[in-house]
């Protein structure tokens, strides 16, 4: 029998892929505070307008690898408490998927938010505001949320260390407010609010036909494997009833 570690402590443990991912953040973040401090400007550029997500870049001069970089560039030192979401979402979500399939996880919520945002701001920003980079691991860490409400929706969390809610409840009603807040497009707060949305959009989805539409059965698949079921129940019957006229150490056993 497994257990849990959340029957032995509030904590998870500190996974593989999740720990890099954290020090990937933690090391850019640092290099690139020293660097700006020290008036490193390549071109005239900060690392965040080379290394952030920036329209404006995308579009002139193909910067596609900003996709990818982005989602490891944060500009203030408060984003180490954002990282606490990976490692109590993201651990579990790692033991789930395992390494391989939580990195691939990761970047695919983090490069779709990426893109969902980018499409945003391309069709309904000011053409000025394309030029504003998108920084931060948000997006890849809401994909985490949707998939921890996905596999773990049953269980009961504590909102604000006061309130329990089932953890589905809590991603759909994080879901809203984001939208909210993205509708009333409020640039001022600085929160790419259409890039969290996107990666739990994304992260969902990818999750849903993957994972939960195979498991349900709707398919080919599910029916094959339900014949198979119903086959072997049926030959197990077979096998005991006729093993009552032998010994117990006599024919093949089912578990």
């Amino acid at each position: 029998m497994n257990t849990r570690y959340d029957q032995l402590s509030p904590v998870p443990p500190l996974t593989a892929n999740t720990k890099a991912l954290i020090a990937v953040c933690v090391t850019v973040y640092f290099v690139d505070f020293f660097l700006t401090s020290l008036g490193f400007r390549p071109g005239g550029l900060y690392l965040t307008d080379i290394l952030g997500l920036v329209p404006a870049r995308v579009i002139q001069d193909l910067w596609i690898w900003q996709f990818v970089t982005y989602i490891f560039m944060h500009g203030h030192p408060a984003f180490a408490f954002k990282h606490a979401h990976p490692w109590f979402f993201g651990s579990e979500i790692e033991l789930r998927l395992g390494k391989k399939g939580f990195l691939f996880y990761f970047f695919l919520c983090g490069i779709g938010a990426g893109l969902f945002n980018f499409l945003v701001n391309s069709v309904f920003l000011d053409v000025t505001k394309l030029y504003t980079p998108i920084i931060g691991a948000s997006g890849a860490i809401f994909g985490i949320l949707a998939a921890y409400g996905i596999f773990f929706g049953e269980r009961y969390m504590l909102v604000f260390f006061l309130f329990p809610m089932k953890a589905k409840y809590f991603v759909l009603i994080m879901a809203a407010i984001e939208l909210i807040t993205g509708v009333q497009a409020r640039a001022q707060d600085n929160v790419a609010h259409f890039a969290h949305l996107g990666g739990m959009g994304i992260g969902a989805f990818y999750l849903y036909f993957k994972y939960i539409r195979p498991r349900g059965g709707s398919g080919g698949q599910g029916k094959r494997e339900s014949e198979r079921e119903k086959l072997r129940r049926q030959f197990t019957l077979i096998v005991n009833e006729s093993g009552g006229k032998t010994s117990d150490s006599e024919g093949p056993k089912w578990n």
